[in-house]
């Protein structure tokens, strides 16, 4: 059907107006009419085919639109009306029946499976040749689709009419004669609402009514033109030229933007070496920062300066010694008169130990003497009371035992903190250092007589303890450099600091500029070098355009 009214469409091309381009690519789309149906305009795909045959095929296509071989329209005037239709085997009928149709209207009428749709389809086909339920279920042969089912064979139906001379004839299928002869049934419900319709719908109702939507359809994915997007119209060598000429346009693009990024850069160097210092250039501030192969820089000197190890401090004080040294010689001094009171109350501190194992006797021996084992009742005074009374008058020789023993643990203290100062300045000053004799070992507690060996002359007339005296206010003045040595450091740090990041600023300008003059040497380059190093795809372009 599609192609019986494309040949039609084509007898309109020979009115003498059509150019041979339109008839020839209207002949490519006959030629290649099975090919073209099923695709349609999604993402171009009809149109692209058409391309590809076009190119193909141009040289041999014909550019004459061929006249249908007859006219059968005057034919058609000689029929007077149908007489009869005889079917079988076909679609639902299994066996041959024949159908009155001389009336002027006839109706069809039965339940669902009775046939009234292969009656229609085979009067369809009878009058037209092919069936139009079969083209849209994609039937290529129609004999499979009309054939009856039980029977599995299939019966060309057959009309017989009436002529102009009132002869009976047997009826030739013509889907040219006939096509607007037969109305489907299924198609009038839609069309009777063709009033309700806009235009556009209208006229697809009309082409839908007289079994044309099919061929309207395959109008419909047809692009309206053939342009830029489906085929080349400027050539591939030109397309590739002009890209690379539009890289030209960026080159030098570049070359200017490029030039104007150098102005700022400049503009940018000497603002910073004026942060360094009013009056000097870049390049000197470069040269003080960075140095060269020869001269380190000021930044690198730094670095080396504060690489040096650091002294260690002994955190040692004149004050604390003499304080620790008064302390000791007070405490033993204070020891010694405890010690002696003890001893000038030796016989009370007897009789305290005698108190104090009455004391402890009494609860083995709660009711008797502890000496004479006597009954408490019958001695003339109770030991054990007796003993708790003086206990109480000797309590004062406790407070001095405890007040000794006190002493000698302060002393102690004392004594091992003086020993940590003696080994603090040994740690410092060990050369030939006249204080290793009196070194305590670790875990070791110096004694008092370690104590008085410090206050005893040596050879040279001073003694040991004068000796770690002036030790001690040796390594306090050396204190005193390192904490100048590190206010000084801490001041070269943030010279360091302040140093890096100006020669940061300076790598960040010196990468500008080098990207930006490799930018402009690699865009002149290009713009040299363009005519001749594409002096083929300039050629190969101006040969294109006959073709294109």
């Amino acid at each position: 059907m599609i192609r019986a009214e494309f040949q039609r469409f084509l007898q309109t091309l020979n009115n003498g107006t059509s150019s041979e381009g339109v008839r020839k690519i209207a002949n490519l789309v006959l030629d290649h009419l099975n090919e073209l149906v099923p695709l349609t305009t999604h993402q171009g795909q009809r149109v692209k085919q058409m391309v590809a045959l076009a190119q193909a095929n141009w040289e041999t296509v014909n550019n004459e639109i061929q006249h249908l071989p007859h006219d059968k329209v005057k034919q058609f005037s000689r029929i007077s009306h149908l007489k009869s239709l005889s079917v079988g085997p076909f679609r639902g009928f299994a066996k041959q029946e024949v159908f009155d149709l001389a009336n002027r209207i006839v109706l069809i009428y039965g339940p669902n499976g009775a046939g009234k749709s292969s009656f229609c389809e085979a009067l369809e086909y009878g009058l037209l040749g092919n069936v139009t339920e079969a083209d849209s279920k994609r039937f290529r042969d129609q004999r499979e689709y009309l054939k009856n089912a039980h029977v599995n064979q299939f019966t060309h139906p057959i009309i017989t009419v009436e002529n102009a001379q009132g002869d009976e004839i047997t009826l030739e299928a013509d889907e040219a004669l006939y096509r607007f002869c037969f109305v489907e049934k299924n198609r009038i419900d839609s069309f009777s609402r063709i009033a309700a319709q806009a235009p556009a719908k209208q006229t697809e109702l009309i082409s839908t009514l007289f079994g044309m939507d099919s061929f309207m359809e395959f109008v419909r994915n047809f692009t309206a033109e053939i342009d830029g997007r489906y085929i080349d119209l400027v050539g591939a060598n030109a397309s590739l030229l002009s890209s690379k000429r539009q890289g030209l346009v960026g080159a030098q693009q570049q070359i200017t933007t490029n030039a104007a990024e150098l102005q700022a850069i400049a503009i940018d160097e000497q603002n910073l070496a004026n942060q360094y210092r009013e009056g000097v250039s870049f390049s000197q501030m470069v040269y003080e920062l960075n140095g060269d192969e020869q001269n380190p820089g000021v930044v690198q000197k730094l670095e080396s300066e504060l690489q040096q190890p650091v002294a260690t401090k002994s955190n040692l004080a004149n004050a604390a010694l003499q304080d620790l040294g008064n302390s000791i010689t007070s405490s033993i001094t204070d020891l010694t008169t405890k010690r002696q009171e003890l001893v000038d109350a030796s016989q009370q501190v007897s009789f305290q130990q005698l108190y104090d194992a009455v004391s402890k006797v009494q609860p083995s021996s709660p009711d008797q003497c502890p000496a004479c084992k006597t009954p408490l009742p019958h001695t003339v005074v109770n030991p054990y009371i007796h003993a708790n009374n003086e206990l109480q008058k000797l309590q004062h020789l406790a407070a001095l035992q405890q007040a000794a023993q006190q002493l000698e643990q302060n002393i102690q203290q004392s004594l091992f903190k003086l020993s940590q100062v003696l080994n603090t300045c040994l740690r410092f000053l060990p050369q030939n250092n006249p204080l290793h004799v009196y070194q305590i070992a670790n875990n070791t507690q110096p004694s008092i007589t370690w104590w008085n060996a410090l206050l005893q002359p040596l050879q040279d007339g001073f003694t040991p303890w004068q000796h770690l005296a002036a030790q001690v206010n040796q390594l306090v003045d050396a204190d005193v450099k390192v904490d100048n040595a590190a206010r000084i450091r801490a001041e070269k740090q943030a010279e360091l600091n302040r140093l890096r990041e100006f020669s940061r600023q300076i790598t960040i300008l010196q990468t500008r500029r080098q990207t930006a003059d490799k930018t402009i040497a690699e865009a002149r380059q290009l713009i040299d070098k363009f005519d001749t190093e594409n002096a083929q795809l300039i050629a190969a372009a101006e040969s294109e355009k006959s073709t294109v």
